[in-house]
């Protein structure tokens, strides 16, 4: 059982590795307009080969074996109250950084997107829809959901939330990390990845249309 877990989470990290990898490497071929609907494409390949070989080599995890049946009532109630969850945390995470750790409130990541965004409306796909579920399929049933196989899942909450952070190489640690924290909860909670993916991609939209 545990090998099919490992399996399972070794396809779905090495197609993630392999798009994040080829994506600079993009930007040093593409250094023009081209690039993010090249990028775009990628990640687009990308989410489409994870999606299908973690259904073709599927698992059930310990979450998604001691889960309880889900109305659709149910699964909206969880999605809504994890979105709140993750934006209250970002504007809780974000005093504590600029008043007790003396961080700018200001995020570089969300400045980049919206930046991109003004001249790229169509990248809105790749932050709201593409990004959420292969961070989602890495960090929460990957990273998660595997170490919980063998360690005790708070621990794996806390590393595969701190992965999450460093991943977005954003210098707002605390806020990623908490981020990763509430999605692991929504996720041991429901065992539903597509409960994670919706609240994260509602909370990717609502910080862009705030930001606007």
């Amino acid at each position: 059982m545990k090998k099919k877990l490992q399996l399972n989470s070794l396809i779905i990290l090495s197609v993630y590795c392999g798009t994040m990898t080829l994506t600079p490497l993009l930007w040093m071929i593409f250094k023009n307009a081209w690039y993010y609907p090249v990028v775009t494409v990628l990640e687009l390949i990308g989410c489409g080969t994870m999606l299908y070989l973690a259904h073709k080599f599927s698992f059930k995890d310990r979450f998604l074996r001691t889960s309880k049946k889900l109305a659709l009532r149910q699964e909206i109630y969880y999605i809504i109250f994890g979105t709140l969850a993750l934006i209250l945390w970002q504007w809780l995470s974000s005093y504590i950084e600029s008043a007790l750790l003396g961080q700018p409130s200001y995020s570089a990541n969300t400045g980049y997107l919206l930046t991109v965004l003004t001249k790229y409306p169509y990248y809105l796909v790749n932050i709201v829809i593409l990004a959420p579920i292969m961070e989602e399929f890495v960090f929460r049933k990957a990273l998660f959901a595997n170490l919980s196989s063998v360690i005790d899942p708070i621990g794996a909450a806390l590393a595969s939330s701190l992965l999450f952070s460093f991943a977005h190489q954003d210098g707002h640690y605390l806020t990623y990390a908490g981020i990763g924290l509430v999605l692991c909860f929504l996720y041991a909670k429901t065992g539903r990845l597509r409960i994670t993916i919706l609240a994260h991609s509602l909370m990717n939209l609502l910080i862009i249309i705030s930001a606007w």
